[in-house]
């Protein structure tokens, strides 16, 4: 009998046959390939068919407001975004996720990145194509096709916040951004693309108004001309009040006039109010001790202004200017208050409303937009070079600086035929080129407008507060904590590296 431990080893089977092994080899490929077929087809339903999705930080972005998702769904153009931002701009993230909401909820918006660091011949051409300056950068294009297209620039897109007496004390030289307003602007850049044109802002002239047209920081309002434009209002200049307010003017704006009007022109101010018309007036320091026929007019309309000046010393650079934070029960400041929004004010005279009981009972129904702190009084006496606090004649408290009066509608609702709506503000320098960039300038302004032209919609997106987190460390503590992160940490993971190779070694 043979001995089976000296059998050939050609006898006995193979442990894996070239058969099998090819076909399991293939078997695995078909395998991967199913696989990599059925993941194709799963993304591209989920790009083109569903329109199901989580989003994991729902929890720390706001959503989209009502206002926009309807200005969205409204859309009948593809509007194409053109992003020309530098990518390591503070608010290129901010932009591009809000951009990127925008296209997920209306399929019209396309988005288009374009960093003019990286890619300056591109950037060029757009600028070229739009009539922007060579210099021209970090801002959003938003164009319908046609030549219709509206931009909004970074300078406006925040809502800065600082420790202005700390800074001129020299303690602090920091200026925060609070907000971004990105919404508000691009959703009414939208909306301004959507709707048709006609509606038309009249700017007083010949009284030494602050022209519409000027450039100038300080006495210009071009830029106020700009966010009309972003609304969709056509801004025009006219001087002939005596004939009356043109016909097709939707509001009329009085812009610190210097001389005082003609009591004809105020009486034509007058009629145009009776028939539902909507004014805004700002006033300037010249005519703070001449009271003419305007100043007769608007205490007809339940606002009184006193030939006093403004002035809170706990929220002030200057002396002379007032940061306001207060404010009155109105829509118009809402939004304002939610936010924690502050008005820089230049100079203000006091405004006043009048009270209901002091009026009569179908007189206009008028409310305090923005006030001193408590804090706050008037000043009347001026010797020729500054004002001063007259105990008996001057009063402390909060001090009103900007009053909204209506008539003809419930006050605050929205605005039927009919109904005429004013705004009085005690500063024409709040709104001029430079001040209108200042903190919550912009927002006050641009809700005044909605408000008067009855867009109450346009006021219910506010800006967005930006959260910041901030870790103070001591010389010693920022050395520990280079140390641990640049010696600490990579050295470990080599000591276990090495502790790894040579147990494997042995």
């Amino acid at each position: 009998m043979s001995d089976p431990m000296t059998e050939p080893s050609s006898v006995l089977p193979p442990s894996y046959e070239p058969g099998r092994r090819w076909s399991a080899g293939f078997n695995s490929l078909i395998g991967v390939v199913a696989l990599l077929a059925i993941l194709v087809m799963v993304n591209y339903l989920a790009a083109t068919r569903l329109q199901w999705r989580y989003d994991w930080v729902s929890a720390q972005r706001p959503q989209l407001s009502p206002l926009t998702v309807a200005t969205l769904s409204g859309l009948t153009n593809e509007v194409k975004a053109i992003v020309l931002f530098d990518p390591s701009s503070d608010l290129y993230r901010h932009v591009k996720g809000l951009l990127r909401e925008y296209s997920l909820q209306s399929p019209r918006i396309s988005v288009q990145l374009v960093d003019y660091v990286r890619d300056a011949t591109l950037a060029t051409a757009i600028k070229t194509r739009y009539g922007l300056g060579a210099n021209t950068g970090d801002l959003v294009i938003f164009d319908a096709g046609g030549g219709r297209f509206r931009t909004v620039d970074d300078s406006e897109m925040s809502t800065y916040d600082a420790d202005v007496k700390g800074m001129m004390a020299g303690k602090n030289q920091e200026i925060r951004r609070v907000a971004f307003r990105g919404e508000a602007l691009f959703t009414a850049a939208l909306a301004g693309l959507s709707e048709a044109s006609g509606t038309r802002a009249y700017f007083l002239r010949g009284h030494g108004e602050n022209d519409p047209s000027s450039d100038d920081e300080r006495n210009g309002y071009s830029r106020w001309v700009r966010l009309l434009a972003e609304k969709n209002v056509e801004s025009r200049v006219f001087t002939n009040l005596l004939a009356g307010v043109p016909e097709g003017c939707s509001l009329l704006v009085v812009a610190g006039p210097v001389q005082p009007l003609l009591a004809s022109e105020a009486a034509a101010i007058s009629k145009y109010l009776d028939r539902g018309g909507r004014v805004l007036v700002t006033l300037s320091l010249e005519t703070l001790r001449r009271q003419g026929p305007l100043e007769g007019l608007l205490e007809e309309w339940g606002v009184f202004l006193p030939s006093q000046l403004a002035n809170d010393e706990k929220a002030s650079v200057r002396g002379f200017d007032i940061v306001a934070s207060s404010y009155g029960s109105h829509p118009v400041t809402s939004p304002l208050t939610r936010a924690g929004a502050k008005v820089h004010f230049q100079a203000p005279r006091v405004v006043v409303p009048i009270p209901a009981n002091r009026l009569p009972a179908d007189a206009p129904k008028t409310t305090a937009l923005v006030l001193t702190g408590p804090e706050g009084r008037t000043l009347s006496d001026f010797d020729g070079r500054e004002f001063s606090y007259v105990e008996g004649k001057d009063r402390r408290g909060e001090i009103p600086l900007a009053v909204a009066s209506e008539k003809g509608g419930v006050s605050g609702l929205s605005a039927g035929r009919g109904t005429a709506r004013l705004i009085v503000v005690g500063d024409s320098a709040l709104w001029a080129n430079g001040p209108l960039q200042s903190l919550g300038n912009r927002d006050f302004a641009a809700l005044c407008v909605n408000w008067l032209l009855d867009r109450q919609q346009s006021m219910a997106i506010g800006p967005r507060s930006i959260s910041e987190y901030r870790l103070n460390l001591t010389g010693p503590q920022l050395r520990l904590l280079n140390g641990v992160l640049l010696g600490a940490l990579p050295g470990g993971v080599l000591i276990l590296g090495f502790m790894v190779w040579a147990r494997r070694r042995g």
